[in-house]
């Protein structure tokens, strides 16, 4: 990171990346957004319809999610591994791990879709964020689309926002909130600990992200579920074996899954680990 965005996420919790989308192709992720997003669109709709839809990020009448898109299309292990992203990543994580990738889609005319919030307690470390995540712009994102909305240098409170005092039809009274704009291929990496809000859509458009967590290798990401086959062959070096979560190129041994063999210049690494 530069020394003003170290500074701006260090006191604001944020910082805005230009076009990020772009060493990955805007075009290409619309594409396989699109593919995965009309190839659930039914269940969604049935889901919606039946009162059973759940799952995070609001998904239900007000928002379509689409869960793990990562293990659907490499482009989204592509996106996961962006080189213009990853720098700043792992200036802020360290051993950083790409926990999720989710495909978000807020409909145009509809309500918000989720209260403020953060996404846990103020877990913190002396020298890493523990968990970060970044929003890609899939389009122009304006302040009429239920933009993502934040209360900068919220991260640094001990608590999180008032459950009661701004939701609904007050939600946007709330102090010193920021709505996120920006441009098609734009993102926002931010600390989870800040509080934020999707605002309600009232333009005729979607608003369409993907989003990306990323939390150190220590961080159990897969537990008693084996990598699925499309990861364990995207990562086919050291480096993406550990930015999934499978084998550490630095650390413990004893971090690294069991159920995937090494790859060859992996396992001459593990020897040299003393446990």
């Amino acid at each position: 990171m530069t020394p003003e965005q170290r500074k701006q996420i260090d006191e604001e919790g944020y910082v805005i990346i230009e076009n990020a989308i772009e060493p990955i192709g805007l075009e290409r992720v619309r594409e396989a957004y699109e593919r995965i997003r009309a190839h659930t669109a039914q269940k969604w709709h049935d889901d919606v319809k039946n009162g059973t839809a759940k799952g995070g990020y609001g998904h239900g009448p007000n928002a379509h999610t689409m869960s793990r898109v990562d293990e659907q299309d490499e482009v989204f292990l592509d996106l996961s591994a962006n080189p213009k992203v990853m720098p700043l990543v792992k200036d802020i994580i360290g051993q950083a791990q790409s926990m999720s990738v989710t495909a978000h889609c807020h409909h145009a005319g509809t309500k918000a879709h989720t209260n403020w919030h953060r996404d846990w307690p103020a877990w913190t470390h002396h020298q890493w964020i523990i968990k970060a995540k970044i929003f890609y712009f899939l389009d122009d994102q304006t302040e009429d689309m239920g933009c993502f909305s934040i209360v900068p240098g919220t991260h640094t409170l001990p608590d999180g926002p008032p459950k009661d005092q701004y939701r609904d039809d007050t939600l946007e009274t709330m102090p010193n909130m920021k709505k996120i704009t920006g441009k098609a291929g734009d993102a926002i990496l931010w600390n989870v600990l800040m509080w934020h809000t999707g605002t309600a859509n009232i333009s005729t458009k979607d608003r369409r992200i993907i989003i990306g967590s990323y939390q150190p290798f220590w961080a159990k990401k897969w537990v008693s579920r084996t990598p699925p086959p499309l990861v364990v062959n995207w990562a086919d070096t050291p480096q993406k074996r550990e930015l999934q979560g499978i084998h550490a190129v630095d650390g413990r041994a004893s971090w690294d899954r069991l159920d995937v063999p090494y790859l060859p210049e992996h396992a001459e690494m593990v020897k040299l680990k003393k446990f």
